[in-house]
Formats: C-alpha cells, sequence, structure tokens
C-alpha cells in the first residue's frame, strides 16, 4: 500500500508536539539524517516587559538622520570608514537621512554610529536591515 503525500500530510497534523518530536527524533536515527537544531523558545508571561530588541536581532543597520553643523567633518568620517572617494563620501553625506550600513552587527553598528556622532553627525542603529 502507498500513501499519498497529502495522506502523510494529514497523519503528521493529527499528532500532538510530542509524538511529533518523537517521530523526528526516530527519523533522524534511521535515516541518518543531520539532527534538528532545536530552536530556543521566547517565553512571555501576562504583563512582563518584552525583551529589548538588541537581544533579539541579530542583524543591524546604521542611518545617518543627518549632517550636523560641520558636514566637512562627517565626509572626513565617512572616508575614515569606508575608504571612499571624497565625492562620493560627499553624496553620500549629503543624501542623509539614508542607511549607510545593513546587516552588520551591534558592536560594528555602534563604532559607525559613535565615529558619525563624534563628527557632528546624527545617527542611529536600527534593528533588521
Amino acid at each position: 500500500m502507498s500513501l499519498t503525500r497529502e495522506e502523510v500530510i494529514a497523519y503528521l497534523e493529527s499528532l500532538t508536539a510530542e509524538e511529533l518530536g518523537e517521530l523526528a527524533d526516530e527519523l533522524v536515527q534511521r535515516l541518518g539524517l543531520p539532527a534538528f537544531v532545536e530552536p530556543q523558545p521566547m517565553r512571555f508571561t501576562m504583563g512582563a516587559p518584552l525583551p529589548d530588541p538588541a537581544e533579539v536581532f541579530t542583524e543591524f543597520s546604521v542611518v545617518l538622520l543627518d549632517v550636523g553643523k560641520d558636514k566637512f567633518a562627517v565626509v572626513k568620517a565617512v572616508r575614515a570608514l569606508w575608504e571612499m572617494p571624497v565625492k562620493e563620501a560627499k553624496d553620500l553625506v549629503e543624501s542623509a537621512p539614508v542607511v549607510v550600513r545593513r546587516w552588520i552587527t551591534r558592536d560594528e553598528a555602534r563604532v559607525i554610529v559613535d565615529s558619525l556622532t563624534a563628527a557632528g553627525a546624527n545617527a542611529e542603529v536600527r534593528n533588521g536591515s
């Protein structure tokens, strides 16, 4: 007897979470599949504050919001960060607000924001891209 894909899916949907977990473990062993990575559950209780987004997200973006009073210093900071030609750095700075870096770690984003802020710009770290 051969089962259709729909019948297999219907059967899997009828299982409890515990039964499905046991079946997955058995399939890993019998078929020699790589072990599943178990996701870490996020637990919330009613009335409890949500976790800090910086702890949840792993990729960040840096947004240059505005140049501030000293555009030359900000252009110089951008050139120092990314070794780009003056014209390209000036165009980037003048296009604020603009995302200057995407998909970086929180620490990398903080370094960039600190450099831009030290030059007089207004910049921030945002979660995600």
